[in-house]
C-alpha cells in the first residue's frame, strides 16, 4: 500500500513551461495554445511584456513570473510531500538587450529556451512577437526542438555521478585564480556553448579511500572533480541534508532559493543533494566559501556540506 500510495503522489507532478516576451494579450492565446498543444500534459505559466521592443524585461515583469513559478512549484511540492515538484522547468523567453535581467533572477533552475524568430523583424519593422500567427506557429516547434538537448541533460542530472560538472555549487567551485563554475553555466544558459561542450578546464581526480574515508570504500578507488584550490567535490550519496521547505510568507529571495537548491536546469534534484567539499586527508584549514545567505564564510572544519543554491553549512 505504501509504496503504490508514494507512486501516486509523484505521478502528480507535470512539466512546466515559462513563456517570457510575449506582449499582452498574445501572451494568454500563445499559453493557451501550448497547454493544448504539449504532450504530455504540461503546465504552462506566462507574463506579458510591453509593446517596447528593446526593453522586454522590466523588473515588475520579471519579478511577477518568478513569483508565480514559485508559489506554484511549492504549492505542487506541499501537495505531493515529494519535493521537489515539477517534473521539469523550460523558460522559453524572447531575446532582447535586456534579457540578462530575466536569465539572472531564474538563475540556473530553469532550462532556456531561446524563441530568436520572435525578435527578428518583419518588412514593416515590427517584431514578429507581434505576430500571432507567427508567434503560435514558431513557440511550439522551438520547445520541441530544445527538448532534444534538454532530455540529454536531464538524463545526465537525473543519474548524478562523481564527475558531472553541470551539478556543481556555481559560486564554490573554482575553475581557475579568477573563474567559478557559475562563469561556465552563465555560457551554457545564453547559449555561448553548447550543452554537449566537453568542459575540459574541470579536472577530475583518482582518489582512494585514505583521500576520501567517506566516499570510498577501501582498497578502491573513484574520479572526483577537484577544483583550482585542490578541493574535492564528491556528492553525498546519503543525501542526508536539509529537507527543502519553505513557509507559506517566504521572502522572494527565499523562494528563489528554495528554487536553486530543488532544481538545477530544469531537472529536479534529489531532496538534499549536497557536495562534501574537503581537501584530500586534512581539514579544510580556514578554507574561505560564498554562502548565499550568510556570505563568506571561513571554515576549520574537516569537510564543508556545499549545496545547489550555494548554501554552505560545516560538515
Amino acid at each position: 500500500m505504501g509504496n503504490r500510495r508514494e507512486t501516486r503522489k509523484e505521478a502528480q507532478g507535470m512539466p512546466l513551461i515559462l513563456l517570457a516576451g510575449l506582449p499582452n494579450p498574445l501572451f494568454k492565446f500563445v499559453a493557451n495554445a501550448l497547454e493544448e498543444s504539449v504532450t504530455p500534459k504540461t503546465k504552462v505559466i506566462a507574463e506579458a511584456s510591453g509593446g517596447e521592443d528593446r526593453a522586454l524585461y522590466r523588473a515588475q515583469t520579471v519579478a511577477t513570473l518568478l513569483k508565480a513559478v514559485s508559489e506554484y512549484a511549492v504549492r505542487q511540492a506541499r501537495a505531493q510531500e515529494m519535493p521537489p515538484s515539477p517534473t521539469q522547468i523550460l523558460l522559453a523567453y524572447i531575446p532582447s538587450p535586456d534579457d540578462e535581467k530575466l536569465l539572472s533572477e531564474f538563475d540556473f533552475f530553469i532550462f532556456p529556451i531561446r524563441l530568436t524568430r520572435l525578435a527578428e523583424y518583419d518588412a514593416y519593422g515590427r517584431q514578429y512577437r507581434h505576430n500571432r500567427q507567427e508567434s503560435q506557429s514558431y513557440v511550439l516547434p522551438s520547445i520541441q526542438a530544445a527538448l532534444l538537448s534538454f532530455m540529454e541533460v536531464k538524463r545526465r542530472l537525473s543519474s548524478p555521478n562523481l564527475r558531472e560538472p553541470l551539478l556543481l555549487p556555481p559560486r564554490n567551485f573554482h575553475v581557475s585564480n579568477t573563474e567559478r563554475v557559475e562563469a561556465i553555466f552563465m555560457n551554457l544558459r545564453r547559449g555561448e556553448l553548447s550543452w554537449g561542450t566537453p568542459l575540459t578546464n574541470i579536472q577530475a581526480q583518482k582518489v582512494t579511500h585514505d583521500d576520501l574515508e567517506k566516499h570510498v570504500r577501501p582498497g578502491a578507488h573513484k574520479q572526483v572533480l577537484r577544483d583550482y584550490r585542490d578541493l574535492l567535490f564528491p556528492h553525498d550519496y546519503t543525501n542526508h541534508g536539509f529537507s527543502r521547505e519553505i513557509p507559506s510568507d517566504a521572502s522572494s529571495q527565499d523562494r528563489k532559493h528554495f528554487m536553486r537548491s530543488s532544481f538545477r536546469f530544469g531537472v529536479p534534484l534529489r531532496d538534499g543533494y549536497h557536495h562534501d567539499v574537503q581537501y584530500s586527508g586534512k581539514g579544510l584549514g580556514g578554507q574561505t566559501f560564498e554562502c548565499c545567505v550568510k556570505g563568506s564564510v571561513s571554515l576549520n572544519v574537516a569537510y564543508a556540506n556545499v549545496y545547489p543554491n550555494d548554501f554552505v553549512r560545516p560538515g
